[in-house]
């Protein structure tokens, strides 16, 4: 079992960064993971750092005061050691909870009465905006390679403001960059450049709403804690059990259920620590209310409730005035869902890729969720191959490949099904809408429908225990479980045909490359290079990607805060033109 080290708060790194001399800073920037090679030994709580000449002291999980370490050299605290320790470690947020607040339960009650509405944001929430959007425009100057301690410093100064002002989607996002930019300097395993260009976009995005945008949307500004609203689903219909097991170090499992009044809602417990949480909420225990049940039956069960909250992303409270009892077993059968999975499914990508404009926290409760039903051909490489009844084909990918789950050894037995006929609930891929990541499978056979003798098709037959369906994730189907199952599996040849080319590649290309190496990387690119993908873009019929080219490459961008809009509006453009050609692709091509 893996131990986790100690975090940081960013306000206490920035603060230590500021008070080092010239010297330290510069010989940490030369060395950022220089503290990875020390020797780091846990003792209790505590956590001892041998640098081979000197030691380092953290006296607790969560530094947030400077008592809290300690280092035997003569520059202590504010020495290369406790520098190079500090600045590897995981930034978190101090949550203060005023004693004038009313604990969560009864906030969640309080909170019922009205909906989130959009406020204009204050002068100081404008004032710290407005600092951190010129930190990031600092970082893109320069670039992520070579932000060094200073810049990284005033980044973490300006999200502890942020924090402190009650702009919290803004310090959460700016943590993530910063561990981000940690890991790329660090040339950590866990780093992930198109990640932290990505969550470097959504951070300038959210601060330049918030600096330039008198009334911005209440999801600009979020929350220090959930909000919960009253809700009013009339039953709540157990849909499917989700693991969630994240690079960030949380597990756990979601309960998915779908209200009569047309909504998705979900239970939860996921914390931090390793898979083994997902099993343990599975077979263990999810509250909803006072109601405390394992996930596996809260996904096939059926709920009637009354003074019912849930938070706006449809995360049910917990609140002890909540009633909730079970009704029996819920079913894929009923009307409502018989609806959804008749539905076109160009239909269901198109209510998908309506609410890709949003930030993925303010999308609604399974925006992403898609029903089909279909036929099974076989496998290609790791994929399923799916047959719909409409002629069209569908992969189904794996949701999650950690080895503790389920996902890629079910997949490798429904191989053994060749014309099984299934109902899929999946997630789809926004880069490719015709990959879909199920999560839930069930018999897709009319019960009354027997097959012939001269051609009996494999049939799914779960143990009574599971209810008809398949959670993907947790339930390890069986050969016993496949009536008819074939001895081996239906093996296509694996498709290693190449993606369509992207016709944006020069402007994606030279984005990364803006981003990551400072804003004038693009411009020590031949001037010819830079021609012909600009004429490029034109004969593709992207008059704006070239004009954007442009001005990365040639034109004015010698202030930060120019670099910043450039980079800003290529990213909004790119995440624009990649999901609307994704979604024309497979419409056009099924």
């Amino acid at each position: 079992m893996s131990v986790v080290r100690p975090t940081v708060s960013g306000e206490l790194v920035a603060t230590i960064i500021e008070a080092a001399p010239d010297r330290v800073r510069r010989r940490l920037d030369r060395s950022p993971d220089e503290a990875t090679k020390w020797n780091w030994q846990p003792q209790d709580d505590q956590w001892q750092i041998d640098t081979g000449g000197e030691t380092v002291h953290l006296t607790s999980q969560q530094i947030n005061q400077l008592e809290q370490v300690r280092c035997t050299c003569l520059l202590s605290p504010h020495c290369f050691h406790v520098m190079a320790c500090l600045t590897i470690l995981e930034t978190h947020a101090i949550e203060e909870l005023s004693a004038a607040d009313p604990p969560l339960e009864e906030q969640a009650t309080e909170a019922t009465e009205e909906q989130p509405t959009s406020d204009a944001v204050n002068p100081k929430q404008r004032q710290a905006a407005e600092r951190l959007e010129a930190q990031v425009a600092r970082v893109l100057q320069v670039g992520v390679a070579n932000a060094g301690v200073t810049i990284q410093a005033g980044l973490q100064r300006s999200v502890h403001q942020c924090r402190a002002v009650g702009l919290h989607r803004a310090a959460s996002l700016g943590i993530r960059v910063i561990t981000g930019v940690t890991q790329l300097r660090a040339r950590s395993p866990q780093a992930d450049p198109p990640q932290l260009i990505s969550d470097l976009a959504d951070l300038l995005e959210t601060a330049h709403r918030l600096a330039h945008q008198p009334a911005p949307e209440s999801f600009w500004i979020g929350t220090a804690r959930r909000e919960q609203f009253s809700v009013r689903p009339k039953r709540l219909h157990g849909l499917l059990a989700e693991p969630v097991v994240s690079r960030s170090g949380h597990a756990g499992a979601i309960a998915w259920f779908l209200g009569e009044d047309g909504h998705f809602y979900s239970a939860s417990d996921v914390r931090p620590g390793e898979a083994q949480l997902a099993w343990d909420a599975y077979r263990g225990g999810i509250e909803i209310g006072p109601l405390v049940q394992p996930g596996r039956l809260l996904s096939r069960s059926l709920y009637v409730g009354s003074e019912m909250t849930a938070s706006t992303d449809g995360r049910l409270g917990r609140g002890k005035k909540i009633k909730i009892a079970p009704q029996g077993a819920s079913s894929w059968q009923t009307e409502m869902l018989e609806k959804r999975f008749a539905q076109p499914l160009s239909d269901q990508w198109q209510a998908i890729y309506q609410h890709v404009a949003v930030p993925v926290d303010a999308r609604p409760a399974g925006w992403d969720f898609t029903f089909v039903k279909g036929t099974i051909q076989g496998a290609s490489g790791p994929e399923l191959l799916l047959q719909l009844a409409d002629g069209g084909q569908l992969r189904l990918g794996i949701a999650n490949n950690d080895e503790a789950l389920a996902f890629r050894t079910n997949l490798t037995m429904l191989s053994h099904a060749a014309g099984m006929a299934i109902k899929v609930i999946g997630r789809t891929s926004l880069d490719d809408p015709r990959l879909l990541f199920p999560l839930a499978i069930s018999c897709g056979a009319d019960a009354a429908e027997e097959p012939s003798q001269d051609a009996k098709r494999p049939q799914l037959e779960p143990p009574d225990v599971l209810s008809g369906r398949v959670m993907l994730g947790f339930d390890k189907l069986e050969r016993k479980h496949i009536r008819y199952a074939q001895a081996a599996p239906v093996v296509f040849p694996h498709a290693t045909a190449s993606a369509p080319d992207d016709p944006l590649a020069p402007l994606v290309r030279r984005t990364l490359s803006a981003a990551l190496a400072g804003i004038a990387a693009p411009r020590q690119a031949n001037i010819h290079s830079i021609s012909q993908e600009t004429a490029q873009l034109l004969r593709n019929g992207f008059p704006t990607a070239a004009r954007l080219l442009h001005t990365l490459t040639q034109g004015s961008l010698n202030q930060a805060p120019q670099a910043a809009e450039t980079f800003l509006a290529v990213q909004l453009y790119l995440r624009a033109c990649r999901y609307e050609l994704a979604r024309a692709r497979a419409t056009l091509h099924p």
